[in-house]
């Protein structure tokens, strides 16, 4: 049996027995990706735990109503992964955000790297489309809490900051995950695709951060990402 597809609605509308509007974006992509009609059944989440059932209605000029049927609240689950990724230009870091919040990851937090392709700054200003893009990434893997996007930050506020506890690194040379120690593991972090600096690397030694490898292959930031990501959240 088909499972009715996934739509986006705003926080705090979503009540049984409500006709809610949805927004442009999610209205096209049901009239047109999603191939969606009038009095198809669907689901909509508004990122922070509700999921509703109910039936869509396309109006004029590219128009959509929800009318709710149920309102199922889902608890936010137990603090997860931890990914801190060291900032990508494009699509790359694009691809990270979608596959870190398909996988279940709790919180990505953009790091700024001495040899990252853009810097803290300029990733200010893709916070917004990041955060689209992690929105849209609940739809296709049915999740009803948002994943945390942080605000970016450099790689020292990072390894000096209380959430460092438990912090890994992904390197060529670390060791398995099956190696890691117990209380290792809940943060990762993917340094850029130049490979830290013999500055940073000292400070992630003095800090004492395990290296984790992923293989025996050398891997390109995002592809370690994903990896990474995969392995720890099973790991967990």
């Amino acid at each position: 049996m088909k499972h009715p597809p996934w739509l986006l609605g705003s926080e705090g509308e979503l009540e049984a027995g409500r006709v809610v509007a949805l927004d442009s974006t999610e209205a096209r992509h049901a009239a047109g990706p999603l191939r969606l009609r009038s009095g198809d059944r669907v689901v909509v989440t508004d990122g922070a735990g509700a999921v509703a059932s109910g039936v869509l209605e396309l109006g004029k000029r590219g128009a959509a109503e929800f009318r709710v049927d149920s309102v199922e609240h889902v608890p936010r689950p137990a603090a997860g992964l931890t990914l801190a990724m060291a900032v990508l230009a494009g699509s790359a870091m694009d691809m990270v955000i979608q596959k870190a919040a398909e996988l279940g990851v709790d919180r990505l937090i953009p790091v700024g790297c001495r040899r990252s392709q853009i810097g803290c700054s300029r990733a200010m200003e893709r916070m917004d489309h990041w955060q689209r893009v992690n929105r849209q990434a609940i739809k296709q893997c049915r999740r009803a809490w948002v994943m945390e996007l942080a605000l970016p930050r450099p790689l020292s506020e990072l390894i000096g900051g209380d959430e460092s506890d438990g912090g890994v690194v992904a390197h060529p040379d670390g060791m398995r995950v099956t190696e890691l120690p117990p209380d290792r593991g809940g943060l990762l972090l993917i340094g850029p695709e130049g490979g830290f600096s013999l500055e940073e690397e000292r400070e992630l030694d003095q800090a004492e951060w395990p290296k984790v490898c992923f293989g025996r292959y050398v891997l390109r930031a995002e592809t370690a990402a994903i990896a990474g990501a995969a392995l720890l959240s099973a790991r967990r």
